[in-house]
């Protein structure tokens, strides 16, 4: 099945979990602002990873538009996993029966910017810094499906 991952990456922490799905699947990669209607045409399935910011997960409105035939979905957020709202993305983001995965990334707050670090100090009341929870063992799951589609 030809198979596109695309990946929309504010800190790093999706952009690296999407690199890893690409090289596990042996298949296409691209930032999914880059991606047009006419390429993702030609992809049996695209899987999209984006962050997460109030419960909605980045560029996949986009990829969304751009009617895939098959969808696989991917967010990453800072909390880990028991302590994401996992039911509320799923509904938030109106993925009903699209297989979705989360992963814990980290925090980077030189590529944040001011507003992102501002908000992490209002609501954890601590200069944020820099931490990677990424792990690679967590794909395992979402490959299995896809290679099971």
């Amino acid at each position: 099945m030809k198979t596109l991952v695309t990946y929309q990456s504010k800190t790093g922490f999706t952009k690296k979990y999407a690199e890893w799905i690409s090289q596990e699947l042996a298949c296409d990669l691209k930032e999914a602002s880059k991606v047009s209607a006419a390429e993702a045409a030609d992809y049996e399935l695209i899987i999209h990873g984006g962050w997460i910011m109030g419960g909605m997960i980045n560029g996949l409105d986009k990829i969304r538009g751009l009617n895939p035939r098959k969808l696989v979905v991917f967010a990453v957020g800072f909390t880990t996993k028991e302590e994401a709202e996992i039911p509320k993305m799923v509904e938030g983001n109106k993925l009903g029966d699209t297989p979705f995965f989360y992963y814990q990334g980290g925090m980077n707050p030189k590529k944040m910017g001011f507003m992102g670090r501002t908000m992490v100090k209002m609501v954890t009341k601590n200069t944020p810094e820099y931490a990677d929870h990424t792990n690679k063992e967590e794909i395992t799951e979402l490959v299995k499906t896809v290679r099971e589609m």
